[in-house]
């Protein structure tokens, strides 16, 4: 089996750019499908089907990103970090059984409608956070986790659902064991996202005990579903005094308190792919790999800011769609490793 080499991509599209990067795959986001009723299928999700569509006829094959209960996130209108739901707040509190039966047929609904689409899906995203976990208690989480991907197998059998970890702690651990050994487990595939010298300490190093304690606890094929190197150390702070609301240090301070060698800058992003692509082309349990991200942004999504080093800088191109040296990297391990 050809390793999925891939990567997550929202803009700065440049299709022969990146097939010459090897990059056959790409982490598609469809949502919760449903309008406010719990049961129409929404535009928003009808204009991601048709944008899935025209990928995979450019010849990628698509990881599908279910819903989550919602993110803390920058909300323009508010103009502040909030909580923002992904699910209507018409479905019922997370103490309502109707809240997990919607889920379940949200799932169902995105398993049969995208059959032809995707065959791996990503439920949720890092559920052992609490920015994408929120208000939810420990076992609401696993509830609803469960209902995701029992319904996306519902509607397509040959489904292979997963989630994707944030990082391995002890609730990270724990996760795992309440949603991949139990009888009957709906997930196929264990997904890892990991920033070691961004977000955690460390370095390339870390993926090997990473994915070897997610397979000995799930015993399921790895893909890593995030990994990446910021190339931006710091960047102008308009709130030196901190007092909005920020999820972490990074966008409070705009700068980063972890570094890999010598800090966050475009070549030392590029050591850090070509390290790390040959520790998932050799690691037997991984079967593919999602660089984040394709491109930079404008802005961070967590915080709103421009050039905040939390979330600005992680492509391999900038914002204008000119290749970092990370790309010529991504490219280079690329036919070095994965090109048959």
């Amino acid at each position: 089996m050809r390793k999925i080499t891939g990567a997550t991509a929202h803009i700065n599209l440049n299709f022969d750019l990146m097939r010459k990067a090897g990059i056959n795959a790409l982490r598609y986001g469809f949502g919760f499908p449903f309008e406010e009723d719990g049961k129409t299928p929404g535009k928003r999700f009808m204009d991601a089907v048709d944008g899935a569509v025209k990928l995979r006829k450019q010849g990628f094959q698509l990881l599908g990103s279910t819903f989550g209960p919602g993110s803390y996130r920058y909300d323009p209108e508010k103009k502040r970090t909030t909580w923002v739901s992904s699910i209507p707040e018409s479905i019922g509190g997370y103490d309502s059984d109707e809240f997990y039966i919607v889920a379940e047929a949200a799932g169902e609904f995105l398993g049969r409608e995208c059959a032809e689409l995707c065959e791996y899906w990503q439920v949720a995203n890092e559920p052992d956070i609490d920015i994408f976990k929120g208000d939810m208690t420990d076992e609401q989480s696993v509830r609803f986790l469960i209902s995701v991907a029992k319904g996306l197998k519902k509607g397509n059998p040959n489904a292979k659902p997963g989630i994707n970890l944030g990082f391995m702690t002890p609730y990270s651990e724990w996760l795992l064991r309440e949603l991949y050994q139990i009888p009957d487990t709906p997930f196929e595939y264990i997904g890892l996202d990991g920033y070691m010298g961004s977000w955690q300490p460390g370095g390339p190093s870390d993926w090997l005990w990473y994915i070897d304690k997610a397979y000995d606890i799930t015993g399921k094929p790895v893909i890593i579903n995030e990994w990446g190197y910021s190339t931006l150390q710091s960047g102008p702070n308009p709130d030196p005094g901190g007092k909005r609301h920020y999820n972490q240090s990074v966008c409070r301070n705009k700068a980063w308190e972890h570094v890999w060698k010598n800090g966050h800058n475009p070549e030392e992003q590029a050591d850090y792919i070509r390290e790390c692509m040959k520790i998932f082309a050799e690691h037997p349990a991984v079967i593919g790999e999602f660089f984040f991200r394709w491109s930079d942004t404008e802005t961070c999504w967590q915080c709103g800011d421009p050039l905040c080093p939390a979330e600005c800088a992680w492509g391999i191109v900038d914002v204008h769609g000119n290749p970092k040296p990370g790309y010529y990297a991504l490219k280079e391990s690329y036919e070095k490793y994965f090109k048959e």
